[in-house]
């Protein structure tokens, strides 16, 4: 629904509805006279019409006569008028509503907006009405078909039930007195079939005893109305069982939802752990593959200088070769230098190697072990950049771990520091490891984390290397150490620096100490 015409001849109550009616996205057109409003409705088409009955001019209900299809044009009628003759007449017609204007005027443009929203949806309400009286079938299609209700017709019992077993229908109006099959036996046969079970039924009699209320409420009539019937009654009826109907299906769905999951939790459970089990792959992956990509240019870096020292030799044998200087204790010497460079280099592969070697099973280790480990993979570049490492043990405790996995962390630690302490340039650049029993803290003296990015320092793809992290290093960190390995690892601002703590195999007021 997009437009809408306000005739109010106050223009302070218009200007209030239409600016309310705006403020929902609505494009809306004012009129204070019949003149006025006949004079929009003949150069744009409306999809709603807020119409006052008394006008300067004339009364409102003229328009609403004039008015080829309230179908297409809907009314809502928004009056002072109390005139119960008047507003039955109306409701004959096919207007939405018939709204008494009071103090509470917001209240009452809210149940318009309510009105607006219920008429524009997409999907319309079936209704069948079974009833030998053409007028009344005529006159209940005319009243609700404006109200987004697709309305079909049977003028006898077996056309009727012939309709409602061939269509889906979301109500049903059903006349007692029909010239086939008396309505109450119509009523048990739709009720025997369990498909209609919870099909809401509206009954139309001419006839109001109490047995007979009585009788078709025990048989499974929802309401019950008498003819002649007061249409604003009938209408509000019909809206009710609908929106109950509606949450009845509703429920029905959500109930089953609920039992489908209930039945299949521990599958899904296990679906949606094995898919955080594959992110946690691939992003594990990615970090091992950034590791990688910095462990090659380190091991370029070591081999230059025995590579160097190799070719150096190389040349001496030839030079000797070529002089005639063919000392064998000289040439054995310098082979040995030689046999000493390629060993320096095939320690450097095997430890590349062994780094990125998958672990499957744990086995025994301790912190200075795998310190140790870690720091050989980085010893030269961190000699490179003047870092001095000191490494305090008070007590070492062996435990049992997935050893390569824990080399990683502290390698990624260490670089991390190792970065900080290149980016700050302290005067004495310094890490220093201390080594607890089954815990490992690393410092560095390189100014500390900012406060207010300590929250998200493990959060993936967070970096505070702008153009040369991957933000994956501390967060694939904290998942081997807290997930794969039980243990914890911690971030503190200390002195003039950061420490990480990783922790295993300790309690917990021993881990509070750090």
């Amino acid at each position: 629904m997009q437009n809408i015409l306000v005739i109010e001849d106050s223009k302070i109550i218009n200007n209030i509805v239409a600016k309310e009616l705006r403020r929902f996205h609505f494009s809306v057109d004012q009129a204070h006279t019949l003149q006025d409003a006949r004079k929009f409705l003949q150069n744009d088409n409306y999809q709603l019409i807020v119409l006052d009955l008394h006008l300067p001019d004339g009364e409102g209900s003229e328009l609403i006569a004039n008015i080829q299809s309230l179908t297409k044009t809907k009314v809502v009628v928004l009056t002072s008028s109390q005139n119960e003759d008047l507003r039955e007449e109306l409701f004959q017609y096919g207007i939405l509503d018939y709204i008494v204007k009071d103090k509470n005027l917001l209240y009452s443009i809210a149940e318009i907006v309510k009105i607006i929203h219920a008429i524009s949806s997409h999907e319309k309400d079936n209704i069948l009405i079974i009833d030998d009286s053409k007028f009344i079938c005529k006159q209940v299609k005319t009243i609700l078909e404006p109200r987004n209700y697709k309305v079909t017709q049977a003028y006898s019992a077996k056309k009727g039930l012939e309709i409602l077993y061939n269509g889906d229908f979301q109500l049903l109006i059903l006349d007692m007195e029909l010239p086939d099959i008396h309505g109450m036996k119509v009523l048990e046969m739709i009720r025997k079939d369990t498909k209609f079970l919870t099909l809401p039924i509206l009954i139309l009699s001419g006839t109001s005893t109490a047995e007979i209320i009585r009788t078709t409420l025990k048989n499974g009539a929802s309401d019950f109305l008498k003819k002649p019937f007061v249409f604003e009654e009938f209408i509000l009826k019909i809206d009710l069982w609908i929106d109950s109907a509606k949450k009845d299906r509703e429920l029905k769905e959500k109930t089953t939802e609920l039992q489908f999951i209930n039945n299949n939790l521990e599958k899904l459970v296990l679906e949606e752990v094995e898919k955080s089990r594959q992110k946690d792959k691939l992003l594990f992956t990615k970090s091992r593959h950034a590791q990688m990509g910095e462990m090659i240019s380190m091991i370029a870096h070591q081999w230059r200088q025995p590579l160097n020292a190799i070719s150096m030799a190389v040349g001496l044998i030839d030079l000797r070769i070529q002089m005639d200087d063919c000392d064998k204790d000289k040439i054995l010497s310098i082979t040995e230098k030689i046999n000493g460079y390629v060993q320096h280099l095939s320690t450097t592969v095997d430890d590349f190697r062994d780094f990125f070697k998958p672990q499957k099973q744990t086995k025994v280790t301790n912190f200075e072990f795998i310190t140790k480990k870690a720091l050989s993979l980085i010893e030269h570049s961190l000699k490179k950049d003047a870092i001095t490492v000191e490494i305090t043990t008070k007590k070492l405790e062996e435990f049992i771990s997935y050893e390569n996995e824990l080399i990683q962390v502290v390698l990624n630690l260490l670089k991390n520091a190792q970065d900080a302490l290149k980016d700050n340039n302290p005067t004495n650049p310094l890490i220093l490891i201390t080594i607890d029993k089954a815990s490992v803290t690393i410092q560095d003296n390189a100014g500390g984390i900012p406060k207010d990015i300590q929250n998200k320092i493990f959060d993936p793809y967070f970096s505070t290397k702008q153009n040369t992290g991957t933000g994956l290093g501390l967060y694939m960190s904290k998942i081997i150490v807290e997930e794969h390995c039980h243990g914890r690892l911690k971030l503190k601002n200390k002195q003039n620096g950061t420490a990480f703590c990783i922790i295993l195999n300790q309690e917990k007021d021993e881990n509070d100490k750090f």
